[in-house]
């Protein structure tokens, strides 16, 4: 096969974002209409790998036939859809009905969620319902470490000013072992999931900038332990919503196709519960900080595109196209990719 299709297939795996198996299928059907045409263009006097040639020239530009591909096949099943919105379900009941400060309830239900995950990621295929559980499963590691590192951060600074660390040393030291650890999970989980599509790395994310406020707020408030815990579920009601709307959010995602309109799904939506989030809090925050808010929290889910950017300007970097078309695969490969 000419180089030419080998790396119009290739290219054409990359900007799909679809699971290996329906990339498999479209490839081997791209490949049948490039087949079909190139014979027609032989019956006219052109020679095998000039009409091969001609024929993907004829197929369109690779961003657009990617394009139609991707909206034809992307929205995901009504199944995906509906178990995609359990997690979500799951953390608006813990709101709704206060059960939120039982901690050890909270924790077999994360538990619960990351084991779920944990299978469904473990073949190497995830499907599309299992991001948003990947999300929550995240959501331990994601704020302990932001937790670790306010701790480290306030240890730091009163032995600095006083000479002395407000808790164990032992402690600080295991939590400035804790912080590259989980942040090495989160990177390694984060990079897979860009590979695949930043989109859904986006979705994963959603609920994050939602918990980060509450876990922030909470502990500004004196903490998990503390009595102020009491007077915070006065909010749970307008929690119990935001992750409500993040459920109705996801299914709404994951059955839309073109990617512009998941963008801006993702980006109105959170604007919204950003807002709703802020008004539910016990204190006066004015439009500047609203704004602030907004602009992070959407800044934090678009991230992944930014990543997935810099990844494929790493992939194609001048220097490597020499090894790339030294050492090309077979066509099996890039068909089973």
């Amino acid at each position: 096969m000419p180089f030419e299709v080998k790396n119009y297939l290739h290219a054409m795996t990359r900007k799909l974002h679809l699971e290996s198996s329906e990339k498999y299928e479209i490839l081997k059907e791209l490949e049948g209409h490039v087949e079909d045409k190139a014979a027609e263009l032989q019956l006219k006097g052109l020679d095998h790998e000039t009409a091969m040639t001609r024929a993907v020239e004829e197929m369109g530009s690779l961003n657009t036939v990617a394009r139609r591909l991707h909206e034809i096949h992307s929205p995901g099943l009504w199944r995906d859809a509906m178990l995609a919105t359990i997690p979500h379900f799951l953390l608006a009941a813990l709101f709704a009905l206060h059960l939120w400060s039982h901690y050890f309830l909270v924790a077999l239900s994360l538990i619960a969620i990351a084991f779920v995950t944990w299978r469904n990621w473990r073949a190497g295929s995830p499907s599309k319902w299992s991001y948003s559980w990947m999300g929550y499963s995240l959501a331990a590691p994601a704020l302990s470490w932001l937790l670790s590192l306010i701790t480290i951060g306030y240890g730091a600074w009163t032995l600095i000013t006083t000479g002395q660390l407000p808790f164990n040393v032992v402690l600080f030291f295991l939590l400035i072992g804790y912080v590259p650890f989980s942040m090495w999970i989160m990177a390694s989980v984060l990079f897979k999931m860009v590979k695949r599509d930043w989109l859904l790395a986006s979705l994963t994310a959603l609920p994050f900038p939602f918990l980060t406020s509450w876990i922030l707020f909470l502990n500004w408030q004196g903490g998990l332990w503390s009595n102020h815990a009491e007077r915070m579920q006065d909010t749970d009601t307008d929690r119990a919503f935001i992750f409500v709307a993040m459920a109705i959010t996801t299914a709404i995602f994951l059955k839309l196709g073109p990617r512009l309109l998941r963008i801006g799904l993702l980006t109105v939506s959170t604007t919204i519960l950003v807002v709703i989030t802020a008004a539910s809090l016990p204190v006066s925050l004015n439009v500047l900080a609203v704004v602030l808010m907004i602009v992070a929290s959407v800044a934090f889910l678009l991230c992944p595109a930014m990543l997935e950017s810099t990844l494929a300007r790493r992939v194609l970097r001048p220097e490597t196209l020499g090894e790339v078309q030294e050492s090309w695969p077979s066509d099996d490969h890039y068909l089973s990719t």
